[in-house]
């Protein structure tokens, strides 16, 4: 079959469909598909609660949702002293379920505070509060974190196959926009307090200035990471389909620029590594993960580097229009300075994110409860 640039057009476009579509983030699920039963606690966000005593109780006065899952509730308020007051409810399942703060809407670096009853019917409870340092369950630590509890002692009943959990949380200033996660465990913790894995998990949003509830926060890293994979594939067959036409030119016109053409095979090359990085990408927990962020991190900026100046670079040798070239320098040299500008913002990021803590948060006081 001969080279017909509108079929080559054509396939390339249905790829990149594709790949939008695999890639394309998803909303978080909020039922477990393996149970087909479907829980409801009646009028919890409208009704005072008779089993939760002050400052508890008061459920009409909160930002309250469902969490569409297994019947469970929950509800926010904050006071004129930074006073934050959660009040979270569900159907029972002899589990473990908490409530985290997060920065961004992630597990990763947040501080939670999670109950459970330690008989199967009883209500002698123990609430902890636990550090997020990272997915595995090995480092979700016990008694560490970053929040503070306030005056009133947390609580945690169940009342009619209903699990209460209630607790109060101070921050040096008014919450505005907030993230937060919720999770529900299989089972209880296991030895030394580490937390079983979860059956299910959310994210959301309370936005205290206006009093709105947003369920299902949008997972920034995830959106991220799968744009990275896109423009990851694309970014390389646009320059396996460069270096083609490339080469086509060249047998045509008999040219022999031999710095044009080594810069071309050097930018494919990186490209394929690339790809390899991708496939071959560690587990966060490996050693070697720092050496491959730095190799991903360095290989992809000198390929976006090098790819725009071969072209310049074979304008100039291939004697090209003058407004042709004069145009694309002036792209090249506007890439090369908003380049330079998302560099040093996003080392300004990091370096902010390094020394700042989760509100400014008071050390913890009392990590530990039990009921």
């Amino acid at each position: 079959m001969g080279h017909n640039p509108k079929f080559l057009i054509a396939i390339f476009y249905v790829f990149i469909r594709m790949m939008i579509l695999l890639l394309e983030p998803k909303k978080n699920q909020m039922v477990n598909a393996a149970d087909a039963t479907y829980y409801e606690v009646p009028n919890f966000c409208v009704t005072r609660s008779t089993h939760l005593q002050d400052p508890y109780n008061d459920i009409p006065k909160f930002i309250c949702s469902s969490l569409d899952w297994h019947g469970y509730n929950i509800a926010f308020r904050q006071d004129q002293d930074n006073v934050v007051t959660i009040v979270l409810s569900g159907i029972y399942e002899k589990n473990w379920i908490g409530i985290g703060v997060s920065k961004n809407g992630k597990m990763v670096g947040s501080s939670a505070v999670v109950g459970w009853l330690r008989g199967n019917d009883s209500n002698t409870s123990v609430i902890k509060q636990y550090s997020l340092e990272d997915q595995l369950k090995e480092q979700c630590k016990p008694d560490k974190g970053d929040l503070q509890f306030a005056k009133a002692a947390p609580i945690m009943v169940l009342k009619e196959k209903v699990i209460y959990l209630a607790f109060q949380l101070q921050f040096p200033h008014p919450l505005a926009y907030q993230p937060f996660i919720f999770a529900a465990g299989l089972g209880k913790p296991g030895n030394y307090n580490i937390l079983s894995e979860h059956q299910f998990k959310t994210s959301m949003a309370v936005d205290f200035s206006r009093g709105t509830f947003t369920l299902g926060y949008v997972d920034s890293r995830k959106v991220k990471i799968n744009h990275g994979i896109l423009v990851q594939f694309v970014g390389f067959f646009v320059g396996l389909a460069t270096v083609a036409v490339g080469k086509s030119l060249y047998d045509q016109i008999h040219a022999d620029f031999s710095s044009h053409r080594a810069i071309g095979y050097i930018v494919l090359s990186l490209s394929v590594l690339e790809v390899c990085q991708f496939v071959v990408r560690p587990w966060r927990s490996s050693k070697v993960r720092y050496y491959w962020n730095l190799s991903h991190y360095w290989v992809g900026r000198v390929t976006i580097l090098l790819g725009p100046l071969n072209i310049l670079i074979g304008l100039y040798m291939g004697n090209g229009d003058e407004r042709l070239k004069m145009t694309f320098l002036c792209v090249l040299v506007f890439f090369i300075v908003a380049e330079l500008y998302l560099e040093i913002r996003l080392l300004m990021k990091r370096k902010r994110e390094q020394t700042t803590k989760l509100n400014e948060p008071i050390p913890l006081a009392k990590p530990y409860f039990e009921m």
